[in-house]
Formats: structure tokens, C-alpha cells, sequence
């Protein structure tokens, strides 16, 4: 027995530095892990490009797209829950050509088109592509800034 004394004390040392060190170190001193994945609060309107994948705050966004003339913008957001979806495009200018071209559902299926302003019945779960353009059909191209409004029910 009195040859593992020495060990023992060792041992004791050990754990002493190794608590005290942690102690005071910042590893203890770390944020929860539910205040590490809290994410910074969006704030609508937000600038988007084309093909980008939307993002909602309680089923609602609201983003600011620039769009060039003659270009078809796609834009796609997933859908867990919710039965319809309202979308709204706005342009700058009033007399704009500019409407909703075509929603493309999770089964590959689509429909359209529409005007500036439509709300769907979704068919279930999965990603959903909207298209945005001009109408072949009437008015120039329209060239400038939009926004997009989206609401989940």
C-alpha cells in the first residue's frame, strides 16, 4: 500500500491543476448551447438575386429583387405545413411588365401564368420554384427594382 502513495498524490496533483485550470479558463465560461445557435433576427425587406431560396419569418418575406431586362428570375422556397401561399410582386413603376410566369410544385408538376398577384393551394411538402419575367405579349421589358411578398397559411 505504501508504494501507491506516491501515485495517489500524483493523481490528486493532477486533477487539482487540471480543475483549476479549466476553472479559470474560458472553456467554462462558454455561452449555453441554445445562446451559441440563436440566429440574429431578419428584418424584411432583403436584397436577393436570382435563384436564390427564400426564407420566411412566421410563413411572411418580403425581399427587394433586381431584375434586367428579357430575364427570367426563379426563386424557390420550401413548404412543410402550410396549404396556400400568396405571392405578390410590387414594381417600382406601375406600368411595369412584370408578372408571376410559372410556380413549379414539389411533384415537377406547374401552372401558370399569373399577373403580379396570386395565392395557390399547396399540394404538400417540398421545395416549390416560382418564375418572374415579362409577359411575350405585351409592354417592353421591364428593367429595375421589385419587391416579392410571400405569405404562408
Amino acid at each position: 500500500m505504501k508504494k501507491y502513495i506516491p501515485l495517489l498524490i500524483l493523481t490528486i496533483a493532477i486533477a487539482a491543476i487540471l480543475f483549476f485550470t479549466l476553472k479559470n479558463s474560458n472553456a467554462l465560461n462558454m455561452p449555453i448551447a441554445n445562446e451559441i445557435t440563436k440566429k440574429v433576427p431578419v428584418k424584411f425587406p432583403i436584397k436577393i438575386e436570382n435563384n436564390s431560396t427564400l426564407n420566411f419569418i412566421e410563413g411572411k418575406g418580403e425581399y427587394i429583387v433586381v431584375k434586367k431586362a428579357k430575364e427570367v428570375q426563379s426563386f424557390s422556397f420550401r413548404n412543410d405545413s402550410a396549404k396556400t401561399v400568396t405571392i405578390e410582386i410590387i414594381p417600382d413603376k406601375d406600368s411595369a411588365n412584370l408578372r408571376i410566369n410559372q410556380i413549379t410544385f414539389p411533384n415537377n408538376e406547374s401552372d401558370g401564368p399569373f399577373g403580379t398577384k396570386t395565392t395557390l393551394n399547396l399540394a404538400g411538402k417540398g421545395s416549390y420554384q416560382i418564375q418572374i419575367g415579362e409577359s411575350l405579349m405585351q409592354g417592353d421589358p421591364f428593367e429595375g427594382k421589385y419587391t416579392l411578398k410571400l405569405q404562408l397559411k
